[in-house]
């Protein structure tokens, strides 16, 4: 590797929000065209088996930037800061000389919307404030619902059209476009972080128009289906309004995988700019390039939407990692989005000054050998509010929710995840041995049980107090017209 910064290499870190890899042709399924994707994976390391460690916006990304899990931030929902005396992984590339900068949604909630970063080139889309804090839905009232997201999936509210998150990617790669041709005489460290494919899923004509007589696959349902739920589905369906509103019928899943391939299809054309920018600029040669998701959707699978659940179209994400002078290879020892920053952190030469719970992938990427370990997905939050964990090892997958029976699925005769194997004798040592992983002393179960109600009190009377005194905590870009432009 060449590189104008010796060991310092520059980073473009893109992120798409809500990209299930099952979608996406890249991974190797029928579904949204990604070739620039692909052109990204011909030239890197494709990690086939990559999962998010918590399947929700804020946590993800939590996780992402401190190496940490959620349990250990309590960032346990959409409305959760975590502390900002946690080092980033943004902290340690700018005290590495790195020019740390952000373009889009990081989804910060809290007072410090830079954690780490140098500055911001766009404000986020979101609100940084505890408005996304909600209760359990009370038992005695069955009308009750936290979001009316099935509304979301049903066919009449999907197709060609322009929204506000639209507007906010088509903003965020402007400043990123206009970044990389200006860059300083520094390493940098650049993450452009869209919000698309996420719903609602509005899409500019011309991409809703390569996907009207595309040959997506729907989900296959069992006529048992509904006895299958775990108690963790049934809180989800009912707080999502799904047991209302029918999101099963064959013209909302169509609908809803041709809208969710339409907006891949935006985001790949986005990075493809990038790419091409990146060599206009000759910058190409010097620059880890990291494609990846906060987390994954259901669009359908198991009847579900959204995300949230510890399945697999809800946990896995693609992850895509370019590295000058490292050869093309496919990974598939199972990784996860918490290992991004020990990557980071080893690959400008840093030392964590704390222990992370996420692993470098850099012995990965430059083609040794990865151990397989324990994955470990946590969900505590908004609509269950209690401690809930993934664990997946080899072809195991285990699901544990507090208070709740536990699901156990063998990937390789089962990825649909229908078949419910706890209890048997059969699987009895594995099981044993995955429940330990969350129940002998690394999780305080009980601990969480409690915090996420204790937060959410407290979160809630700060909240009302902040929406009388009109206080904001959002990023605001500074600006000075006097400097741009013939002004200079």
């Amino acid at each position: 590797m060449s590189s104008r910064y010796s060991d310092k290499p520059n980073v473009l870190l893109i992120i798409a929000d809500q990209m299930t890899p099952f979608m996406l042709e890249v991974c190797g399924n029928v579904g949204a065209q990604t070739k620039n994707m692909k052109a990204l994976a011909d030239r890197g390391v494709q990690f086939s088996n990559a999962y998010t460690p918590s399947p929700i916006c804020v946590p993800a990304r939590s996780c992402l930037m401190t190496g940490l899990y959620t349990s250990t931030t309590g960032c346990y929902d959409n409305g959760d800061p975590y502390p900002s005396f946690i080092p980033t992984f943004a902290h340690y590339m700018t005290n590495a000389g790195y020019d740390t900068v952000l373009s889009g949604k990081m989804h910060f909630v809290g007072a410090d919307q830079l954690h780490g970063y140098k500055r911001r080139l766009n404000t986020d889309i979101y609100p940084s404030t505890f408005i996304w804090s909600y209760p359990l839905l009370p038992d005695d009232d069955t009308n009750a619902m936290a979001f009316d997201f099935a509304t979301q999936y049903q066919d009449e509210n999907i197709g060609p059209g322009w929204s506000t998150e639209l507007q906010y990617d088509e903003e965020t790669q402007f400043r990123a476009l206009e970044y990389l041709r200006h860059t300083p005489d520094q390493p940098w460290m650049l993450t452009v972080s869209f919000t698309n494919p996420h719903p609602p899923y509005q899409v500019p004509q011309k991409y809703w128009d390569i996907y009207k007589n595309a040959d997506l696959p729907i989900p296959k349902y069992p006529d048992d289906m509904n006895e299958k739920y775990s108690d963790f589905d049934r809180a989800f369906i009912r707080w999502y309004g799904l047991d209302r509103k029918d999101i099963r019928d064959p013209k909302h899943l169509i609908a809803m995988r041709r809208g969710f391939a339409a907006l891949v299809h935006y985001i790949d054309d986005k990075i493809g700019e990038l790419l091409d920018t990146l060599e206009e600029q000759g910058l190409r040669d010097d620059t880890m390039i990291i494609l990846t998701s906060d987390h994954g959707e259901m669009l359908g699978e198991k009847g579900l939407v959204q995300k949230r659940s510890l399945y697999e179209w809800s946990t896995r994400i693609p992850l895509i990692i370019e590295y000058p002078g490292v050869s093309p290879a496919v990974v598939e020892t199972p990784v996860s989005l918490i290992d991004i920053p020990a990557t980071l952190i080893e690959l400008v030469g840093q030392k964590s000054v704390r222990p992370l719970e996420g692993r470098s992938l850099m012995p990965a990427i430059r083609g040794a050998f990865l151990e397989e370990i324990p994955i470990i997905s946590e969900y505590h939050g908004e609509g269950i509010m209690r401690p809930s964990f993934m664990v997946r090892l080899g072809p195991w997958k285990y699901i544990y929710c507090h208070g709740f029976s536990p699901q156990l699925f063998n990937l390789d005769t089962d990825p649909s995840e229908w078949n419910n194997l706890t209890g048997t004798s059969q699987v009895k040592v594995i099981e044993g041995q995955l429940n330990a992983i969350i129940t002998d002393g690394q999780f305080n179960l009980e601990f969480i049980a409690q915090d996420v109600w204790d937060r959410l009190a407290q979160k809630q009377v700060v909240n009302a107090a902040m929406k009388e005194n009109q206080t904001a905590w959002d990023y605001t870009v500074p600006h000075n017209a006097q400097q741009q432009y013939v002004r200079k």
